[in-house]
């Protein structure tokens, strides 16, 4: 017969049980604030020698691939929002027949610095792109229009969709490539992100979707990140409200890091003596080589880059 044990032992074991719980998860919590916190500051950093102009980088993608709620997921990381509301610097749309937006829209997200009281601002510009063609009709002149723009992108973030018929999915994977070399003949190097990882049933098709992604779009820099959207539970007494995700945020953070850096490479690289040697000899050559030197350039660009 086990021995009775006595109710103030048990209590005893519960309240130590429950402190070490809380314990353990605010320990958690605080270690995630300096996580974040500390790829801010790296942010920060690596802006700084970019001043006064911020990255321009570009969001693009086909429809109702979760280019605007990227966008917003961003700024609401850079700044560091806690609110249970969203607040939308770009307007979202659920996937229809309804007409969409054909014009750019900038975005200046700045990064939150909780200790730099009289520091200078710093930001970069998201560029929020009109959607693609459809993939099955989609040609490389349409993302060469997509990528023309003021200001001038200085690298790309191409948002790309899990969920979606297999069908559809499997003709937009394939035109990674020709997007891909088309941002690299421009001589900008391209991230590729991918949501709504929840729809993937396990772990063996998520790795073979990032292979196969990479692949065919020719990079390393492919995230996956579910983005902060409205709930599908709308109530009509109160306005939609989130909580923050921390992998959310550290992704979305290491996104835009890599980006302001891919962005540092492309300006060193076209402000260096070599590309203005090549732009000048292109400015006083022959009218009818303009095109084909040009060609040449980008070619010789995109391969420097590579390197």
């Amino acid at each position: 017969m086990l021995p009775k044990i006595p109710m103030t032992l048990l209590l005893r074991f519960t309240a130590s049980a429950i402190t070490a719980t809380a314990t353990f998860l605010f320990i958690r919590r605080i270690r995630r604030e300096i996580s974040l916190s500390a790829l801010r500051r790296q942010i920060r950093e690596a802006l700084q020698p970019l001043l006064p102009r911020p990255p321009s980088i570009l969001i693009m993608g086909f429809r109702s691939q979760g280019k605007s709620s990227f966008l917003n997921t961003a700024c609401r990381a850079l700044a560091s929002e806690s609110d249970p509301i969203l607040l939308l610097r770009a307007e979202t749309a659920p996937p229809g027949a309804a007409p969409v937006s054909q014009s750019s829209r900038i975005v200046r997200a700045f990064v939150a610095d909780p200790g730099g009281a009289g520091v200078e601002p710093v930001a970069v510009d998201l560029i929020d792109g009109p959607p693609l063609p459809d993939a099955a009709g989609m040609t490389r002149a349409d993302v060469e229009a997509a990528i023309v723009g003021t200001p001038a992108p200085e690298c790309v973030i191409l948002v790309f969709r899990c969920s979606g018929s297999l069908k559809e999915r499997a003709i937009a994977v394939k035109k990674l490539t020709d997007i891909a070399s088309v941002v690299r003949e421009r001589g900008l190097h391209v991230v590729v992100v991918l949501t709504h990882k929840r729809v993937l049933r396990n772990m063996k098709q998520t790795e073979e979707l990032q292979r196969e992604v990479a692949f065919r779009a020719r990079t390393d820099c492919v995230y996956f990140v579910e983005n902060y959207t409205a709930s599908p539970n709308i109530s009509i007494h109160h306005p939609t409200t989130i909580k923050n995700d921390h992998d959310t945020n550290f992704t979305a953070l290491s996104i835009i890091r890599q980006c302001v850096e891919f962005t540092r490479l492309y300006r060193s690289h076209t402000t260096s003596p070599k590309s203005l040697f090549m732009s000048s000899a292109l400015a006083t050559s022959a009218p009818g080589l303009n095109k084909s030197m040009s060609r040449n350039i980008d070619a010789f660009r995109s391969q420097d880059l590579l390197k």
